[in-house]
C-alpha cells in the first residue's frame, strides 16, 4: 500500500543538492546500487526518475521488479547529511506517448542530441526512514538498551574509575 511523502521528503528529493541513489535486484537476488541524478517527484506524489541505458543492469532489475512486484530502495542524502530511505514498488514505466516524448525531449537537450531516454520509471512510496546515523542510534539505543558491546562497558569503568 502506498504513502503520502512528507514535505521534507519530497523537498530533499526534490532538492539538487542531495544525492540519490536507487537499489534493484536482479532476479538472481543480487543487489545493484546506482546514482539517480534525474530523481524527483511527479505531481501525484510518486517517486520519479529518468533511465537513460536500455541495456543497463538498472533497467533490467526495474523490469523484473515491475513484473514479480518487487521492492526497490532509493536513498536521499541531504546536503546537512541526513538520510532518508524510501522502500517502495514500481507503480509503472512510460516508454512511449506525450510525456514520454516531452521528457525525451528535454533529456537531448540537457545532454546532448547522443543521449537516448529508455524508460521513465514512477515508484510508489510504500515505507520511509530516517537513516541519519544520530537518529537510528538513539531508535536502536532506545529499543535496546541492555544491549552494547563490551568496550562501552569497560568504557565506562575506566571513565567512571578517574
Amino acid at each position: 500500500m502506498s504513502i503520502q511523502l512528507e514535505k521534507k521528503i519530497i523537498d530533499a528529493i526534490k532538492d539538487p543538492a542531495s544525492i540519490k541513489v536507487i537499489a534493484t535486484v536482479s532476479k538472481e537476488g543480487i543487489v545493484h546500487v546506482t546514482p539517480k541524478g534525474s530523481l524527483t517527484v511527479d505531481e501525484n506524489g510518486r517517486i520519479k526518475f529518468l533511465e537513460l541505458l536500455e541495456k543497463s543492469q538498472t533497467q533490467k532489475n526495474l523490469v523484473y521488479s515491475i513484473w514479480f512486484d518487487k521492492f526497490v530502495a532509493v536513498n536521499i542524502i541531504t546536503a546537512d547529511r541526513k538520510s532518508y530511505l524510501i522502500k517502495g514498488k514500481i507503480y509503472k514505466t512510460i516508454n512511449s506517448g506525450k510525456v514520454f516524448q516531452d521528457e525525451y525531449v528535454a533529456v537531448q537537450e540537457k545532454l546532448g542530441y547522443d543521449i537516448d531516454l529508455s524508460a521513465i520509471w514512477l515508484v510508489d512510496a510504500e515505507e520511509v526512514s530516517e537513516q541519519t546515523f544520530e537518529v537510528r542510534r538513539e531508535i536502536l539505543e532506545t529499543a535496546y538498551p541492555y544491549e552494547k558491546h563490551v568496550d562501552r562497558f569497560a568504557k565506562d569503568e575506566l571513565r567512571f574509575a578517574k
